[in-house]
């Protein structure tokens, strides 16, 4: 069963918070801008996949496979993310945003489809990172009654990028001289959030008070000494007191990515070519889907902090199983438009509770390796996976199914696991960290 710390979610945080809230405003302004062009960069090659397959001349296999390719950058962010717990959150961030700036420019100089994989591979790396670290530094700078709140905040920027980018495409950013590679030099823009803030991040007062820790620690053996040097082990969080949580939550993500991003990465595509809409119908559903569904990761950072994590994730998981497996059944588009907006509600709605399970059941020490290990190893397993299995499985030549519609209801099925996982084994974590000792339900 739960701890009675996990049952007591009202208790002082055990750290004491001394950022004062003007400082808050301006590191979430910094993290969610971050945000707005990770959501950016995701919903170009969901939005134009038909002009990049008409672009490259290939098939819908092959665009799996190339987003296989370019998904496997975020494991890769693995390696890179680990790092905040050595080098500092502060300074990782500052590097992902640089490194994802440069090569999502690159990616419109792409010649054909494996440079355009390529270079996407290597945004992915620090898109990656800059998410991973991002929601570290949210879990560790916000006081816990703020906390659910920030997070809402800063995915529901992302969400608002794929808005600017449903948006542009219906302005017909895409029928100009350099077509759809426009959106991609766009992504220069975050360079001047960069130099804008830059100087005005700190780092996270934990990390700090750890790395004061470690310091005096290091003054006392030469071993100790060479052993913080070396930062945490690899495989630390795989410890037995952190194995089971680190693999519940990577199950969780897991279960999640696939039916996610199978269904986003295609849905636009299946609009298109299975239901006859327009570029302009897509662009308004996007517009409207994700202008409205900014409230679900709102709502979600309200609910996660009134109602439990558990609830929360519980009731999110639903909602999506069942709007995303309808939308891809229905031929009328009022009912297809509610179903979008609710799809991405529920579905992406959910990452603000998940990124609190990833981060508040493990020690500042290891906090960013495990948020690591979670979100650039389990999750890239889902992301990788769901948009494959879907273009390899609808394929309309050579698919299994030969659907894209009925191969995202088969796969939106995962969420059944993703709701008895967190049912039956989730602790409840609202209010709290590892240092309260909260441990899995039995």
């Amino acid at each position: 069963m739960a701890t009675e710390s996990a049952r007591n979610p009202t208790a002082a945080d055990p750290v004491a918070f001394t950022r004062d809230r003007r400082y808050l405003r301006s590191l979430l302004l910094m993290l969610a801008g971050a945000s707005f062009f990770q959501g950016y960069d995701n919903q170009i090659f969901a939005l134009l996949l038909s002009d990049i397959q008409s672009d490259f001349r290939v098939g819908e296999s092959t665009l799996g496979a190339i987003n296989i390719v370019s998904e496997l950058g975020t494991f890769a962010a693995f390696f890179v993310a680990r790092g905040s717990d050595r080098f500092g959150r502060r300074a990782l961030l500052l590097w992902s945003v640089a490194g994802y700036t440069l090569f999502t420019a690159l990616t419109a100089l792409s010649w054909d489809v494996w440079s355009f994989a390529s270079t996407q591979f290597l945004a992915r790396v620090f898109i990656g990172t800059e998410y991973a670290v991002s929601v570290t530094i949210i879990v560790e700078e916000f006081p816990a009654r703020r906390r659910g709140r920030a997070l809402g905040v800063l995915l529901a920027a992302g969400a608002f990028g794929s808005v600017v980018v449903a948006g542009l495409l219906g302005s017909g950013l895409q029928d100009g001289p350099l077509g759809w590679r426009t959106f991609y030099l766009m992504g220069l823009v975050p360079l001047v959030v960069l130099g804008v803030y830059r100087r005005r991040l700190r780092e996270t007062e934990r990390f700090a008070a750890l790395q004061a820790a470690r310091a005096a620690r290091a003054e006392q053996t030469a071993r100790v000494k060479r052993a913080e040097r070396a930062g945490p082990s690899f495989l630390l969080p795989w410890q037995p007191r952190y194995r089971r949580p680190l693999v519940l939550v990577g199950l969780v993500y897991v279960f999640t990515a696939i039916p996610h991003y199978g269904a986003t990465a295609w849905w636009a595509f299946y609009a298109e070519r299975e239901r006859g809409y327009g570029s302009g119908e897509i662009s308004f559903f996007v517009i409207c889907a994700y202008g409205l569904g900014i409230v679900g990761y709102l709502l979600c950072g309200r609910a996660m902090e009134r109602f439990g994590r558990r609830p929360t994730a519980l009731a999110y998981a639903a909602g999506a199983l069942v709007s995303t497996a309808v939308l891809f059944q229905v031929g009328d588009k009022r009912l297809a438009f509610a179903l979008v907006v609710l799809s991405v509600v529920f579905g992406l709605g959910i990452r603000p509770v998940l990124g609190a399970f990833a981060t508040e059941l493990f020690p500042t020490e290891i906090r960013g390796q495990t948020a690591a290990w979670i979100r650039n190893v389990f999750e890239i397993v889902g992301t990788t996976a769901g948009p494959a299995v879907v273009g390899l499985l609808g394929d309309h030549t050579i698919g299994a199914i030969g659907t894209i519609g009925d191969t995202v209801t088969a796969v939106v099925l995962l969420y059944l696991p993703v709701i008895w996982l967190i049912w039956r084994y989730m602790p409840e974590t609202r209010g709290r960290l590892h240092e309260d000792r909260l441990v899995t339900r039995s």
